[in-house]
């Protein structure tokens, strides 16, 4: 499981897609907090909190973290399936190592990514903002394992594309428009998105890691049962 979960993270390193994603969260997480410094030195921003120079590092996660999962880790298992490597990784180790290490690995590779970003916003801010970092991560954890669930169900690597491009721009819509509409034929679906649980705040984003665990329950159910 931790030489998949090793191979993970290091090929997300070699991808040009990945470096860019990566310069562009760094990118956007400097020049934010740099901006809202300037702003701090002109308007009281106290009663905010350091809280406010991450702004433009949420923002990216919620916004285009689908996208990113979408375009970075679409075809973790279909790929493997497509080039019949997987017949190979199961002669190896089990179905669920090869799951969990997939898994752990890229999200170890978002952990890096969030990790750095948060370390760049304390060089402005002069605090380490954990609780921004915990949020992003158990945000992201849901959408790496919605994605591997996915990569599960759909049999080629194109289709899970497709499918994940039009869930990252259908999901987050749908779960903004059911955390704050009244109309009770929408507003159940908040629970079962991470974005709620990220708008509440405090201990509740914890809500999240139960989800991922769940999906990834499900995840490694699914690949027991597929034929390989």
């Amino acid at each position: 499981m931790w030489a998949i979960c090793l191979n993970e993270f290091r090929g997300h390193f070699k991808s040009i897609k990945s470096l860019i994603v990566v310069a562009m969260i760094f990118g956007i997480t400097y020049l934010s907090a740099d901006l809202m410094e300037t702003v701090s030195s002109k308007i009281d921003i106290g009663s905010v909190g350091n809280d406010v120079y991450a702004i433009g590092t949420i923002l990216i996660v919620y916004l285009l973290g689908f996208f990113f999962i979408t375009g970075l880790s679409h075809d973790q298992i279909n790929r493997e399936v497509t080039s019949r490597t997987i017949r190979f990784l199961v002669t190896k180790t089990s179905k669920t190592n090869i799951l969990l290490g997939k898994y752990i690995g890229i999200l170890f590779f978002w952990l890096f990514c969030m990790t750095v970003s948060f370390i760049l916003i304390s060089l402005v801010s002069k605090d380490f903002l954990w609780l921004g970092l915990l949020d992003c991560m158990t945000f992201l954890s849901v959408a790496l394992a919605l994605n591997l669930i996915f990569s599960i169900i759909l049999p080629k690597p194109a289709i899970s594309m497709f499918f994940g491009i039009i869930f990252a721009l259908l999901f987050p819509a749908l779960s903004v428009w059911s955390i704050y509409t009244d109309r009770f034929y929408v507003s159940w679906f908040k629970f079962f998105t991470p974005y709620y649980y990220s708008s509440l705040g405090e201990f509740y984003i914890l809500i999240n890691l139960v989800y991922a665990g769940c999906l990834l329950l499900l995840a490694i159910w699914l690949f027991k049962r597929r034929d390989l």
